[in-house]
């Protein structure tokens, strides 16, 4: 028999130790569903006798007061007696309705209901109708006679009742006693099943379990082995049933964990690497080394995504591009690119046998390409194309180029964003000027430079006439158009490598480096000018009365040599040309020891 069971396939031999338990438990589920049945249904036949008693009493109260309403009509002929019969009568209908619907299963029980509804009309028509008519017209009639037969009738529908209420009594006892036999039945039956199905399984579980647990502790060392890191374990003999298929997958995977055990570390590697990058060229650099060491590409070309010109830019390349195309290596259209207009990756094998990508932008020809989309964000940043060997692209290989190309979009994006946060943080949000404390370091940084090439920088100081008042009648949101309008007028009126700042609320501060006194002189009057004739909407019939100027001209180094000194000198212009009677240009004079 042991012979027999190894030769069969596992499956096989582990049904043979499955199916015959299952057998085993099937039947005992089947058993416990019927006690379990049988035991609902004797529970609510218990209930149903219950209630069956419970509801025979009710009736039985109800006959007795209609009984008692009528003998006390009799003596006292008072109206309220016959409205506590009509009452009685009425409720005790209701409770031997709801006994015919309880009983409706038992026959004898129904026949028995029906003889006491048979007896209780009778009792009503014969004797309390006629008793009651009686009274009322004042005939004169035999009262302890009649009594006398309600008492009778009475007593035959009481003695009715109770045999009903002992009938389901002895019901529901029966029916438990019955129950019980059935659960110890079933629990004698449970126990002897059970006792079965543990032999049967410690039989079999012994014969098989010699077949089975050799070979699956040689791949658990096997395992343990490969997780230590050793890829060349002892594995189970080649045999013709499962465990062979499955010792020769061991083998395979072993290999193939070898190989991923070194993507993944290469993977890590560059991770690490790219999160370290603070530019855009550092990443592209790094992506080019990474892929040229792991793929041994022909050719990487790294495409930049243009968003404000729509065009796709080569930004690197792992060989340099030729030079009739180094001039100008775009993709005129970015949808043109297969990979960045259906945001997949795209492989070629064969170039001289599948179709190629539409863009015709320095395809190969010969080998194969890979290109795929840089997406961080959801968002396509660009592109990457790898020409290699042909039949290259295998699916492990391109999840594993679309991990670096990840890699990469995630630290680009992160790069990107962190320059935004940096220029939003300079940024005044009302104007779009540069705000304070960027002028601040701006103006540090332009001065030392200054210094170190002798050259003047002019500072322009500029505040906004009665802006106060302005805001106050006309309010703030007229106010900020006002600004935004005066900042836009500012721009205007200067050049391109002049820095314009707002200082705080209506001062603002123009830097103009290597550019003299004189000079800002001559920019300070053209925004003066500028600013008289600016027309701000007012979203009214009424326009906005005219706006004026005052400002304060100063120049590093004569006016100062630190930024506090140059602030403080164009703050002194500013405040002459306001107490000079406003919407004028103030140049700072020269302090004494620099002019000493």
């Amino acid at each position: 028999m042991a012979f027999t069971i190894r030769n069969l396939k596992i499956r096989d031999q582990i049904l043979l130790v499955t199916l015959p338990p299952l057998f085993v438990l099937l039947c005992a589920v089947a058993l416990f569903f019927y006690a379990y049945w049988s035991a609902i249904n004797t529970e609510r036949a218990a209930l149903r006798s219950k209630e069956s008693v419970v509801r025979g009493e009710s009736f039985l109260r109800h006959a007795t007061e209609a009984s008692m309403s009528v003998r006390g009509y009799v003596f006292n002929r008072r109206q309220d007696s016959l409205t506590a019969y009509d009452k009685a009568v009425k409720e005790g209908e209701e409770e031997l309705l709801a006994l015919v619907q309880l009983d409706a299963a038992d026959s004898g029980e129904l026949q028995e209901v029906i003889r006491i509804r048979a007896e209780f009309d009778q009792l009503q028509s014969q004797w309390a109708v006629p008793t009651i008519d009686k009274t009322r017209s004042g005939v004169d009639f035999n009262k302890e006679a009649a009594l006398s037969e309600g008492q009778t009738r009475m007593a035959d529908i009481r003695s009715h009742v109770m045999k009903l209420r002992n009938e389901d009594e002895g019901q529901n006892v029966a029916e438990m006693l019955s129950a019980e036999k059935v659960i110890k039945r079933m629990l004698v039956v449970g126990v002897t099943l059970a006792a079965v199905l543990a032999g049967i399984l410690i039989f079999l579980t012994s014969v098989v379990t010699r077949l089975i647990v050799a070979p699956v502790l040689q791949l658990i060392r096997a395992s343990e082995q490969v997780g230590r890191g050793d890829f060349s374990p002892e594995l189970p003999p080649v045999v013709d049933n499962e465990f062979g298929v499955l010792s020769r997958s061991f083998s395979q995977m072993t290999s193939a964990l070898r190989r991923e055990r070194e993507e993944i570390a290469s993977l890590n590697h560059f991770s690490e690497a790219v999160t370290q990058c603070t530019s855009e060229v550092e990443v592209y650099d790094l992506l080019l080394h990474s892929l040229r060491e792991r793929f041994q590409p022909r050719q990487v070309i790294i495409f930049k995504l243009n968003a404000t010109e729509n065009y796709l830019e080569a930004a690197s390349t792992l060989v340099p591009m030729p030079k009739e195309q180094s001039a100008w290596p775009v993709i005129e259209e970015p949808h043109n690119c297969k990979a960045v207009r259906t945001g997949r990756s795209f492989a070629v094998n064969d170039v001289q046998i599948e179709p190629l990508c539409p863009s015709n932008f320095l395809l190969p020809t010969e080998g194969s390409y890979y290109c795929g989309p840089l997406i961080a964000g959801g968002i396509i940043i660009g592109a990457v194309r790898m020409e290699a060997a042909g039949e290259l692209w295998t699916p492990e290989r391109q999840r594993l180029l679309e991990s670096y190309l990840n890699g990469a979009a995630s630290a680009l994006s992160n790069i990107r964003l962190l320059d935004r946060m940096k220029q939003q943080a300079n940024i005044d949000v009302l104007t779009g000027l540069y705000n304070r404390r960027f002028l601040e370091d701006y103006a540090r940084k332009l001065f030392a430079i200054a210094r170190r090439r002798a050259q003047p920088v002019g500072v322009i100081m500029l505040d906004l006439d009665h802006f106060k008042s302005f805001n106050d009648i006309y309010g703030h949101e007229i106010g900020d158009r006002v600004l935004r309008h005066f900042a836009k007028t500012v721009t205007n009126c200067m050049r391109e490598t002049n820095l314009a700042a707002r200082y705080g609320g209506e001062e603002f501060v123009v830097v103009l480096p290597d550019t003299g006194v004189q000079a800002c002189m001559l920019v300070a009057e053209r925004i003066r000018k500028a600013v008289m004739t600016m027309v701000v909407p007012s979203n009214t019939e009424k326009p906005l009365p005219q706006l004026t100027v005052s400002i304060g001209v100063v120049a590093f180094p004569e006016h100062g040599q630190t930024l506090e000194e140059i602030i403080q000198a164009s703050d002194k212009a500013l405040y002459d040309s306001k107490r000079g009677g406003r919407n004028r240009v103030t140049m700072a004079a020269v302090p004494d020891v620099a002019a000493g």
